[in-house]
């Protein structure tokens, strides 16, 4: 293992040391629920629909969560159609009971870090404020109208709000004092927490068209979604976590689309399809803060073609970013043996190219 392994770390090249026995454990949680889903149709035009369920978790107690829906067709085709409901998401027993160890090098320093992810019941956590989860709880409202022509032109676009109250995140890396009791010789921990509430609003729109083309019949679809997520508080205000705010707010692309024009004839299918990726915001970790990193939009290019035979069998031949596009490199992260970030919306490996066969019974 080398001398390094008196001082705790890790063999090998890899920076993620293994599960020791301190951390093993068997951890379990148990839910019982019920629902109703009830539709009414009160006149042609007009549907609605109410659903509701009840849970009782082992692990925080019941909850109870609903959904109202409404759908009015005034001329056939178009339609306008809006919902809100509540919903909730429970700790798991890994969030709640798990710990993990990892090593990096200190981009700034060129030092090796041992840092810690606890359990929130862990004594280092709770020093640094940790205290028992709780379910993130969430409203949800949509509204939008959809519409269908006898020509093959179908669209839809949809407005929606969704708060989330109380979600989890890790919590801002702490420096671990050298007078605090640490058998693990962690330098930083973190943890979970109900950290933030957040208000994400976006947008929604599709427009499809399919028709005869010649020998075959063609097919367009474009779609877009606007995206915004705000932190709209912090749980713990005394202690801001600027970090995982840029995380939630920042992350993924406000702005995604994609286009995809297809034409069959016979057995014969072809697709093209354009993947659009606004900008979006990196972070990495380091041993005395966090360092972030802005990416740029980038558009992918895929490009298909299938035969379909013997009534079950069809072969496929393609390319997933057929430009073999890179996007920027991860700077922050060069230190660490990765080029690209493993965060990326997208992936990262430059040109994908295929031949498959499938079979449908």
């Amino acid at each position: 293992m080398g001398a390094g392994a008196a001082t705790g770390l890790a063999p090998n090249s890899n920076g993620f040391p293994g599960f020791s026995p301190s951390l093993a454990g068997v951890f379990d949680q148990t839910s019982y629920a019920g629902y109703v889903d009830l539709e009414w149709q009160p006149v042609e035009t007009v549907t609605l629909g109410a659903a509701g369920r009840y849970e009782d978790f082992s692990a925080f107690g019941d909850t109870f969560n609903y959904k109202l829906s409404a759908r009015f067709e005034p001329i056939k085709g178009i339609a306008a159609r809006g919902t809100y409901s509540t919903g909730f998401r429970a700790p798991t027993p890994a969030q709640l009971n798990t710990s993990q160890t990892t090593q990096g090098l200190d981009t700034t320093t060129l030092q090796v870090f041992n840092q810690g992810r606890v359990s929130p019941s862990d004594p280092l956590a709770i020093a640094f404020g940790a205290k028992p989860l709780t379910p993130e709880t969430s409203k949800t409202g949509t509204a939008g109208l959809t519409f269908e022509t006898h020509f093959g032109l179908t669209g839809s676009v949809d407005a929606y709000q969704i708060d989330v109250d109380n979600r989890f995140s890790q919590s801002q890396t702490f420096a671990v004092p050298a007078t605090f009791a640490n058998p693990q010789r962690f330098t930083a921990v973190s943890y979970f927490t109900n950290d933030f509430d957040t208000r994400t609003r976006g947008i929604d729109a599709v427009l499809s068209y399919a028709h005869r083309a010649g020998p075959g019949r063609a097919s367009l679809s474009l779609a877009y979604n606007y995206n915004q997520t705000k932190v709209r508080s912090g749980v713990s205000a005394a202690i801001p976590n600027e970090t995982q705010r840029r995380i939630f707010e920042e992350r993924l692309p406000r702005h995604n689309g994609t286009a995809t024009l297809g034409y069959d004839i016979g057995a014969v299918s072809f697709l093209a399809r354009a993947r659009y990726y606004g900008a979006w915001t990196d972070v990495t970790g380091n041993a005395t803060g966090e360092l972030f990193q802005q990416f740029g939009s980038i558009a992918l290019f895929d490009v298909s073609a299938s035969y379909r035979f013997g009534g079950h069998f069809t072969v496929r031949a393609g390319a997933e970013n057929v430009a073999n596009t890179y996007p920027a490199e991860a700077t922050n992260q060069a230190v660490r043996g990765l080029i690209y970030s493993r965060n990326a919306p997208y992936d990262t490996d430059g040109g994908q190219y295929y031949v498959r066969v499938g079979m449908n019974f």
